[in-house]
């Protein structure tokens, strides 16, 4: 099997990294965007390119499908833009599915900060 370098990762977190949403309301055409208050939620795992998130809160995905993230993964806080792909019920509340809308410099920050968090995980084991 040929590994491949830039095949991107997923960091799937021991305990959930805590972390806030807000849901981006677009008006037909309209540049404007209207979000919504503060909701609080959970990243289970994290990639450059997307997010697992849980939330107690149903999102109706097929009507809003974009969502504002707030999280701080090591030092430096992370908002970042994603869209829905899916979402599944559970018992206390709901996973989703979220493709993050970046560009470069973003998934390089949460690639350094991941490495960092990581490295820091390793130094309280030893």
């Amino acid at each position: 099997m040929k590994y491949n370098r830039n095949e991107y990762f997923r960091y799937t977190f021991g305990e959930p990294c805590d972390a806030t949403f807000r849901l981006i309301k677009q008006h037909q055409g309209d540049a404007e965007v209207e979000l919504s208050k503060k909701g609080a939620c959970k990243i289970i795992d994290i990639s450059p390119n997307g997010v697992k998130m849980f939330s107690e809160l149903f999102i109706s995905i097929e009507q809003l499908h974009y969502v504002e993230l707030n999280f701080t993964l090591d030092t430096n806080p992370i908002s970042m833009v994603g869209e829905f792909v899916w979402s599944h019920r559970k018992s206390s509340g709901h996973e989703y599915g979220i493709k993050l809308v970046g560009d470069d410099e973003s998934e390089k920050m949460i690639i350094a900060e991941l490495k960092n968090r990581r490295r820091k995980e390793m130094e309280l084991n030893k």
